[in-house]
């Protein structure tokens, strides 16, 4: 019995010497870690480059920020400049309905919306100024130009739609199983067909 109990006590202390190791080993990793990550950030992330890499890249300066764009000046806000912009723009608009309307592409119709809006900005600065002008552009297409954008939604993918379905049928099938042995109680059930 001593044996037994002398045997327990040295699996107990190597276990707890393992353990000890571990969480040493385990500490040391941490820190070597943070300490890698800690020169990393302070090297810039060029020691891991190739030489001539890291060569350049100390040589060339940092480019210089872009300078901010100046405000989008609008250009002629005179009554002929708009009549002209307006034009163009209702024509494109028309252009990408008809394209919509033979291919079903969602980009036409997010495109013409785009268009649709800035026609209808335009078209606000013109009726401020000559509102008899306006009614001559719009004249006849009123519900298309003077009418708010239509919501364009993305369409499902045909994968999508066909996976939906497969699992749709794969659920409402019957699930056909073997039927059930009769059981025996008395241990003979595996005679019984």
């Amino acid at each position: 019995m001593s044996s037994l109990l002398t045997q327990l006590k040295a699996k107990q202390k190597r276990e707890a010497e393992d353990a000890e190791r571990r969480r040493a080993v385990r500490s040391t990793a941490q820190r070597l870690r943070r300490k890698i990550a800690r020169d990393a950030a302070q090297a810039g992330g060029l020691d891991d480059l190739p030489l001539d890499v890291a060569l350049a890249i100390e040589s060339n300066p940092a480019p210089a920020k872009p300078e901010p764009a100046p405000a989008a000046t609008t250009a002629d806000d005179s009554v002929p400049s708009l009549i002209e912009r307006l034009t163009a723009i209702r024509e494109r608009i028309w252009r990408l309905q008809a394209m919509f309307a033979v291919s079903l592409s969602t980009d036409c119709a997010l495109e013409a919306n785009r268009y649709l809006q800035l026609f209808q900005a335009l078209a606000s600065q013109l009726n401020a100024k000559d509102p008899s002008k306006l009614e001559d552009l719009v004249r006849g297409h009123e519900s298309l130009l003077l009418a708010p954008a239509l919501p364009i939604r993305q369409s499902i993918p045909l994968s999508t739609q066909k996976l939906v379905e497969i699992r749709w049928e794969a659920l409402t099938q019957p699930m056909r199983r073997p039927p059930k042995r009769p059981t025996v109680p008395d241990g003979l059930d595996q005679f019984v067909t």
